[in-house]
């Protein structure tokens, strides 16, 4: 963190002185016409709010600044976050890369080492952009090298929500429970006024990052060699949720699949559950259409509070030419810019990006009318940690859904499984 302060210093004195296509489309792009307009593809990830979101900022800034400076924007939907990094990495071999895309925050570490992605200190100097206006806890996971990769863009945190209409039917304050203790008690509260579960979970590691960062530690050991699950905080984290699922208090789906949860909130089977702050525009859609109300809260403290940030940074591809690198830096810059970046807040859900984003009109009016979205930023301002980005981490997260499943779900012995998978983890930390 003192490193990360000592780079956004340095920063700050510095600066002183277009259609959707299919996740198919991978054709060439004219990329320089007759009339001099640079051409290039922007891949994105996943699709309602934020496609609609990508789709519209696209045509908005190939209307006005792409139109001044001679830049069309072409958007691309490629799938998820993983598929956009496959393809990627193909397309770095053929040369028909996208200039600018979005990235996972986990990974990008592993894309600018390997060279598929360019620091973006030149452009950022140049132009005078204030990356100490973004966020600390969003800035993490944008510096490789003490560079910059990547700037923030549809970024999130996991929150805590709550159907307050089964709160109010249980007895329970709307406002949410503060820590472990409370989170039990209204589970069990829930379940037994009710008769539907406290809360509806699947295996996520996101928010197991979390647990730990509420137990005052982190999910990977400091030299992010080891992972800290069989750990006496890790115990604790495993016995309170399989004790829970013992006495069929909450309901635990299996893998990383959030459909079921989804389905659980639709037909209002359960009280709580962990979920993106991405998923709020949706969700609250879901509730009004089905005559419910939602709240938020923060990830409840154990020990503390912590949580961490997640979503995507936009970056710039290594084999882009030169003019496309330009043409990608002049949309990043727009997109990210205060006012844009308010929009996409708005649009999709996601946190804003910056102090001055926050204070834009748009989003002092979010927050009034629907003040569930200020929780995510208020928790991420105090509590707001990066993720874990070593290459060998994407593969250990695989392992992460096998432990929550073998324990949570399949009900394996908390010690035991522990311990097997703690070995298997730091195989995949420590490259073996």
């Amino acid at each position: 963190m003192k490193k990360l302060l000592s780079i956004l210093l340095c920063g700050a004195l510095l600066l002183s002185g277009c259609g959707a296509s299919s996740s198919n489309t991978t054709g060439k792009v004219d990329k320089d016409n007759s009339e001099g307009v640079t051409k290039i593809k922007f891949w994105y990830a996943y699709t309602d709010k934020i496609q609609e979101n990508n789709e519209n900022m696209v045509k908005k800034f190939n209307e006005t600044v792409g139109k001044e400076k001679g830049i069309e924007v072409i958007a691309e939907y490629q799938g998820s976050y993983d598929d956009v990094h496959q393809k990627l990495q193909v397309a770095h071999i053929s040369g028909e890369v996208p200039a600018v895309s979005v990235m996972e925050i986990a990974s990008i570490e592993t894309f600018a080492n390997n060279g598929l992605i360019v620091p973006l200190d030149e452009y950022i100097q140049k132009d005078n952009v204030d990356t100490s206006d973004f966020y600390e806890g969003l800035l993490e996971n944008c510096i490789v090298n003490d560079s910059f990769y990547g700037l923030p863009y549809l970024r999130s945190t996991p929150i805590l929500y709550l159907n307050t209409t089964l709160l109010s039917e249980a007895g329970l304050n709307p406002e949410g429970p503060k820590n472990w203790e409370e989170l039990e008690t209204y589970a069990r509260t829930i379940k037994e006024k009710t008769g539907k579960y406290g809360i509806s979970m699947y295996s996520y590691d996101w928010v197991l990052e979390g647990f730990f960062l509420q137990h005052g530690t982190s999910i990977l050991s400091e030299d992010r060699k080891s992972t800290n699950l069989n750990t006496n905080e890790g115990k604790e984290i495993f016995t309170f949720f399989q004790n829970l699922a013992k006495d069929n208090i909450i309901r635990t789906h299996s893998g990383d699949d959030s459909s079921k949860v989804s389905a659980d909130i639709l037909n209002q089977n359960a009280g709580m559950w962990f979920a993106s702050t991405a998923d709020l525009t949706k969700n609250l859609q879901i509730a009004e259409e089905n005559n419910f109300e939602i709240n938020t809260a923060f990830l409840p403290k154990a020990k503390e509070y912590g949580v961490p940030t997640g979503g995507c940074n936009l970056v710039i591809t290594s084999k882009a030419s030169d003019r496309e690198k330009q043409a990608a830096w002049e949309f990043i810059k727009w997109i990210t810019s205060p006012e844009q970046a308010a929009i996409s807040t708005v649009t999709t859900g996601y946190v804003p990006t910056s102090k001055t984003v926050t204070e834009t009109e748009a989003i002092q009016n979010l927050f009034k009318e629907r003040p569930q979205f200020k929780v995510a930023l208020d928790q991420l301002e105090s509590y707001g940690h990066g993720r874990p980005m070593n290459k060998e981490y994407v593969e250990a997260k695989k392992e992460l859904i096998n432990v929550m499943d073998a324990v949570f779900v399949n009900l394996k012995d908390v010690t035991e499984t522990l311990k097997t998978y703690q070995e298997k983890i730091d195989s995949i930390l420590q490259g073996k």
